[in-house]
């Protein structure tokens, strides 16, 4: 029994494209969450958590850190996926594609307004009176000051731009599950669940990378954005699991993509996707951990390093799952 791969028809723009869309959707999160605990750092209201100049201006960096990320991932997703349709310039046709009962189109109208939401707060994060890139860009700082809502209006806009990014993340799990019944390994339920775990996981990783590279790691909110990091690994984790588990049970064309994920992409599965992306990372988190409550503070370059090399695992950990799932995946024979 002969079974086909839909990947024959896809390169490695798309694999590009699932993996950047997860880190914008994941880092828009990220920055929004490190947003609003600046304001609340700021204001003194968040327990646990020091009322220190260095944390907040620290928050305020990844927040934007995470504006910067998002609308820079999205926006070299979605000139790779252009350019892979063939056609770039029937992109101006985008208002044609009205179905909402497609993913695709709907895909279409996610990607544009999440892009205006994750460039106007990149604008007013970074441009303007008081503007953290520090620029003077004199008539667009203006627009951007008189744009710019009131802070309360700016953190509740967040709550728009936070489902568009978790759709963002989904849609396109969404979109390859439409044939699952086809394609056992594109599950319906499990790989959009894998798909936002992953995401969320990466953008909080690309996103965090911002002060641990700039700042360091020493109170400013690396280690809690790590914490939560872990969080969802083992969400991922779980979610990976029971798809294995899925697959391994489900028989035909559903156990022989197992194979083939497990055995013929034996390396780019279990070695970058599991080891690499999933185990190191909590490996390296558990270790800080275990050396704090130890007495043993790591800051300084060991500390960079330290959390430098887990957010740099997680993102190739989620590049290869994205691959895997593309290249793993076979039809059902027609006959």
């Amino acid at each position: 029994m002969i079974h086909d791969s839909p990947a024959l028809f896809w390169d490695w723009m798309i694999g590009a494209y699932l993996f950047l869309g997860g880190i914008s959707g994941g880092a828009y999160l990220t920055g929004a969450a490190a947003d609003y605990l600046r304001q609340r750092s700021e204001s003194g209201g968040v327990p646990g958590f020091d009322r220190t100049d260095t944390k907040s201006r620290a928050y305020g960096l990844t927040a934007l850190g995470g504006m910067v990320v998002s609308f820079a991932a999205i926006s070299l997703g979605g000139l790779l996926l252009l350019f892979h349709l063939g056609e770039p310039l029937n992109a101006i046709e985008l208002w044609l594609f009205t179905n909402i009962e497609s993913w695709m189109a709907i895909g279409v109208w996610v990607i544009i307004l999440f892009v205006v939401a994750a460039l106007a707060q990149l604008a007013w994060l970074g441009f303007g009176r008081d503007g953290g890139f520090g620029l003077d860009l004199g008539p667009i700082d203006e627009i951007v000051d008189r744009t710019r809502p009131a802070t309360d209006t700016r953190l509740a806009l967040h709550i728009v731009g936070g489902a568009l990014a978790v759709t963002l993340i989904v849609y396109t799990a969404l979109l390859l599950s439409a044939v699952a019944p086809v394609v056992p390994l594109w599950h319906p339920i499990l790989l959009p669940l894998l798909f936002l775990t992953s995401g969320i996981s990466m953008g909080i990783s690309a996103t965090a990378l911002v002060p641990t590279l700039l700042l360091g790691v020493d109170d400013t909110g690396v280690h809690e954005f790590s914490l939560a990091d872990d969080a969802v690994i083992l969400g991922e984790i779980g979610v990976l699991a029971a798809l294995l588990w899925y697959l391994a049970g489900a028989g035909g064309t559903a156990t022989a993509s197992y194979e083939l994920l497990t055995q013929t992409f034996m390396l780019e599965f279990w070695g970058f996707v599991v080891v690499v992306g999933l185990l190191l990372p909590l490996l390296i988190s558990g270790t800080l951990i275990l050396l704090h409550r130890r007495g043993t503070h790591v800051d300084g370059l060991v500390g960079r390093a330290a959390y430098g090399s887990k957010f740099g695992f997680v993102l190739i950990g989620g590049l290869f799952l994205r691959l895997s799932i593309l290249y793993a995946a076979l039809n059902v024979p027609i006959f």
